[in-house]
């Protein structure tokens, strides 16, 4: 399966949630590849800085931001692989439309805790739109999309608003929302600086819940079984 961790917005999580899904898979026996589309490189530091550390299993990763030569890198790559993982751009680039058009399922995380984050998901849902109908007129493989609900505070009015509102844009785009909901952590980071997923790092029990039930989830949505 190729999955895009995408979003036009940056600061939302999308490589966070990357990361923690390759380590997730990895754990459960897949063999993984992580993309990283963007031109901050973040995520090929992050797997750097888990060779640096030894961190074990090893995640490959590979920096792939030519839109020319996307596609058939993306390809070439899945040959190896059960997953892919891309770390998208956050902009409505050509490079981010490639990697939509090469992906089974968009994983598009949402912050909640306000700004434009909602509403410049809404443009990613058009685009969306345009290229699964695309897909099925050419005969492509479908693609699929699921909103995640991201940096969120059960007991925060403004969190509560931005998650209804992410529920009716699934609902006008005919997409999926995750049923787990991703919590405003700080373990989330902490594990990112030293080259890890949360299922690796530190101590909180619900960071390590919330992505083994995002990563179950994603299986399900993949095997048909959800």
């Amino acid at each position: 399966m190729i999955i895009s961790s995408i979003n036009y917005k940056g600061g939302v999580g999308k490589t966070t949630v990357a990361q923690n899904l390759a380590v997730a898979l990895v754990l459960e026996g897949y063999k993984v590849c992580l993309i990283d589309a963007d031109d901050t490189k973040a995520t090929t530091s992050w797997a750097d800085k888990r060779d640096e550390n030894g961190v074990e299993p090893s995640i490959p990763c590979v920096s792939l931001t030519n839109p020319k030569s996307f596609a058939k890198q993306v390809r070439a790559q899945y040959e190896a692989y059960d997953v892919l993982i891309i770390d998208c751009p956050p902009a409505l680039s050509p490079l981010a439309v490639k990697a939509m058009y090469a992906s089974h399922l968009l994983v598009i995380p949402v912050s909640t805790t306000g700004g434009s984050d909602v509403w410049v998901s809404e443009q990613l849902l058009e685009k969306f739109q345009e290229i699964r109908e695309a897909k099925e007129d050419a005969g492509d493989d479908p693609v699929q999309a699921q909103l995640l609900i991201n940096m969120y505070r059960s007991n925060v009015t403004l969190h509560e608003l931005a998650a209804g509102i992410v529920e009716q844009l699934a609902t006008t785009y005919d997409v999926g929302v995750f049923k787990v909901k991703l919590g405003n952590r700080v373990v989330y980071g902490e594990a990112n600086v030293s080259g890890m997923g949360v299922l690796e790092y530190g101590s909180d029990r619900k960071a390590k819940v919330e992505i083994g039930r995002l990563m179950k989830e994603l299986v399900g949505l993949a095997t048909g079984s959800q």
